[in-house]
């Protein structure tokens, strides 16, 4: 891609089998593993996403899930009483399958999740949401950054009594759809999924047509910057680097940090259409000890070239019992900034 932007969501890459390098492997028949991925948000609604491994049956690795359409995912608390069970979503936007549910996540609570496919192990795991936090934004301007250009935050993060806090910033550009949509005995519809109703009644006084943005599933990463001693990011390749995400430790006295991402991304350009049309999102979370683990060895995988697959799936951090990947829990400060013409 011109812009170096990876689409979301980003299981492929950091589940397992990140590393796009083919390697020649001898064919083996180790059985599949089922694999979750899920970030747990407070006051969002549970989204689970579950594959199923391949194993190694060529002279090359498939870096790819076997998609799972039948498995019975539960949402429990952390004694095991079931407080949902998860319906199965068809998404073929995304690269596992997509189980959702309907209750709201609660902040400062632990959950458990498991996991059936059938005829293989189940998977559990433990994921606790954070309780919420302070975060303040100072200020925001466009810069440069060793020759970048970037738009830069200026965030103060307060600490939470004894409470050591795993932040995480990052951000992301949602796609959108600008369509027309019209009112038809009460009922509102897209013109682009009704062009034959849309004629018979765009005239009649009750259609209230008008212009729309529907913003999609459809999501690319920014890469960020940070030039701050204290962020985690300096353990794994320094401070001049571009990363999926910038991670602080955080206990006991307030951070403040500069944040940066790439400007490239603000606004769509009109003649290639890269990036997309859409929003940009910036997130300030503060998530599970276990999830910021997960994270922070993704950043040292993915810049060293060197490391097969293989290797990738035993350094990248797991919370999992029966099988593959990673659930955590998050709560999240968002800051939404529109720059295209919708």
């Amino acid at each position: 891609m011109k812009y170096g932007f990876t689409l979301l969501p980003i299981v492929c890459m950091i589940l397992l089998l990140g590393c796009e390098q083919e390697l020649p492997l001898p064919r083996t028949n180790g059985a599949p593993r089922a694999v979750v991925y899920s970030e747990l948000v407070a006051n969002g609604i549970p989204e689970v996403r579950v594959g199923k491994s391949k194993p190694v049956s060529g002279p090359y690795l498939d870096n790819g899930f076997q998609l799972v359409d039948n498995a019975n995912v539960q949402l429990m608390d952390k004694n095991g009483t079931l407080l949902e069970t998860l319906t199965y979503v068809n998404d073929s936007s995304n690269p596992m399958s997509v189980y959702r549910g309907k209750i709201k996540l609660d902040a400062a609570r632990n959950y458990k999740l498991q996991v059936d496919v059938p005829s293989l192990k189940p998977i559990t795991a433990m994921a606790t949401i954070p309780p919420p936090f302070r975060v303040e934004l100072l200020d925001t301007l466009r810069s440069l950054l060793n020759g970048r250009p970037v738009l830069r935050f200026h965030f103060t993060v307060y600490p939470l009594p004894g409470v050591k806090q795993y932040i995480v910033m990052e951000a992301l550009k949602q796609s959108v759809d600008v369509d027309t949509t019209f009112m038809y005995q009460g009922v509102r519809y897209r013109k682009s999924e009704q062009e034959t109703l849309y004629e018979q009644v765009k005239n009649s006084p009750g259609a209230n047509a008008r212009k729309d943005s529907f913003f999609l599933n459809d999501y690319l990463r920014i890469p960020c910057y940070t030039q701050d001693e204290n962020a985690d990011n300096n353990q794994v390749g320094g401070l001049n680097e571009n990363y999926n995400s910038i991670l602080f430790t955080q206990a006991g006295k307030p951070l403040t940090t500069y944040f940066y991402i790439n400007a490239t991304a603000l606004s769509t350009n009109p003649e290639d259409a890269i990036p997309p049309v859409g929003r940009v999102l910036v997130y300030v979370k503060s998530v599970s000890r276990e999830y910021y683990d997960f994270l922070l060895t993704y950043e040292k995988v993915k810049r060293n070239p060197g490391l097969n697959s293989l290797i990738q799936a035993i350094q990248l951090k797991s919370n999992t019992t029966g099988g593959l990947g990673i659930v955590g829990g998050s709560y999240q400060k968002l800051y939404y900034l529109y720059y295209d013409k919708l």
